[in-house]
């Protein structure tokens, strides 16, 4: 019998429908971005010049390693290591806690200074998509917390394996979703 050279997707069906959705509800939201700095260039250059690109770029780096851990942790439950499948869920949920810290505190130096939703379309665009990002963090934070607390409860079982794959599936979805968003709202 003849082996596929296709592998399926990592985790559930249903995550990656989930991924799918997202995507395309978040290329809708870059494209009405590009058609609005078409619009008024000048206006989207001083919103970016208000952000500090280097902030942007640490909250990546801190995605990008937390996205690694992940990784490390479904190479480890895949390895039947539940233990070490935790520590590296945990590792990612915290960097995830730091990126969302670190926002936090953006987003604070922004209102102390008036800068709101309403300042401008650019200002609306970068509340919203980092917001809607954020928010989706926050879940994604959640999602690996759940899954280190049953790699360490119930250990390598199939199920968590499934979960553990989709969890971090979504988690990379979001590194790449900050991958665009860091130099379409800081560097562009």
């Amino acid at each position: 019998m003849k082996q596929s050279r296709f592998r399926p997707l990592p985790g559930d069906a249903a995550w990656w429908m989930f991924l799918t959705a997202e995507f395309l509800t978040l290329g809708i939201f870059f494209v009405a971005f590009a058609f609005s700095r078409q619009a008024d260039v000048e206006a989207f250059e001083q919103g970016k010049a208000m952000l500090d690109a280097n902030v942007g770029f640490l909250n990546t780096l801190i995605l990008i390693t937390s996205g690694f851990f992940a990784a490390r942790g479904v190479a480890s439950i895949e390895h039947r290591e539940g233990a070490k499948a935790r520590l590296w869920l945990i590792a990612a949920a915290l960097l995830g806690v730091v990126f969302l810290v670190i926002k936090t505190w953006e987003y604070v130096g922004k209102f102390e200074l008036g800068i709101n939703l309403s300042t401008s379309t650019y200002f609306f665009f970068y509340f919203f998509l980092t917001g809607f990002h954020y928010l989706h963090v926050v879940l994604g934070v959640g999602f690996l917390g759940v899954m280190a607390w049953r790699c360490g409860s119930q250990g390598p079982t199939d199920a968590n394996l499934r979960n553990v794959a989709s969890c971090a599936a979504f988690w990379h979805m979001l590194d790449l979703v900050w991958v665009v968003l860091f130099p379409l709202l800081y560097l562009a």
